[in-house]
């Protein structure tokens, strides 16, 4: 029996895990990230109540917010419907979805709102891209954006890295650039006859950088479609 390796900190959903046990693959759950919130930074609390909209660029943004959503009046925007999701699942109704899971094209779908001025919250991870908010501000918005939460690398995931190694089938599944960084600090490269999995563009590019191959990516980045690409791909014997 194969093995499916998932690096995230989250554990696979049931459904999934049965549908790759039935192609022969044994779940691995390996993470190779934690996450951790921070303590909210005083400007961002003496703000909060001027924001009209708050922005979800992941469940665990919403996740480490959700405390403070109980006195705040905002819409909620999120990216892609896993997030959204996320946030229901805490009680609140999200106003605005994006279809795209990439950040520039989450915040080019909200201005096509054609909002006069707005300030928006952005919760986010130490190690988040900045353009959401400097594309807000260049188009005349206010962004409050702070690390909400660190990403660390998962010593506990790590310490599996060598010994899955040593196994002959294996798929490694990275939905981050920071799972990936994470791996190469104990193994420069995987085993060659190992296959990747990326769940989108960014990652893929960081997982090149280190002059792997990718063998499995979604059109649509997403948990889900990367599963289902590799369930795809297992069925076909690829």
């Amino acid at each position: 029996m194969g093995k499916i390796v998932f690096t995230r900190e989250h554990p696979l959903e049931k459904d999934w895990t049965n549908a790759l046990n039935t192609l022969g693959l044994d779940i691995v759950h390996a993470p190779l990230i934690h996450c951790t919130a921070n303590d909210m930074p005083k400007m961002i609390l003496n703000n909060l109540h001027k924001a009209d909209w708050v922005f979800f660029t992941s469940a665990v943004a919403a996740e480490c917010f959700a405390p403070y959503m109980r006195d705040l009046n905002v819409r909620i925007a999120t990216i892609g419907h896993k997030t959204t999701q996320s946030v229901e699942d805490l009680g609140y109704t999200v106003d605005f979805e994006s279809v795209s899971q990439y950040g520039v094209d989450f915040v080019g779908e909200w201005l096509t709102l054609g909002l006069s001025h707005q300030t928006v919250l952005l919760p986010q991870s130490s190690l988040s891209n900045p353009i959401i908010a400097q594309t807000l501000k260049d188009n005349g918005h206010t962004a409050l954006a702070w690390a909400m939460y660190d990403t660390k690398p998962n010593k506990k995931g790590q310490s599996m890295i060598d010994a899955l190694c040593k196994e002959k089938d294996v798929i490694w599944t990275f939905a981050s650039p920071s799972a990936w960084e994470s791996l190469i600090q104990v193994r420069e490269q995987l085993p060659k006859h190992h296959q990747v999995a990326v769940i989108g563009t960014t990652t893929q590019q960081a997982v090149m950088n280190s002059h792997q191959i990718v063998d499995f990516m979604p059109d649509t980045p997403a948990i889900d479609n990367m599963i289902e690409t590799i369930i795809q791909n297992r069925e076909r014997g690829e």
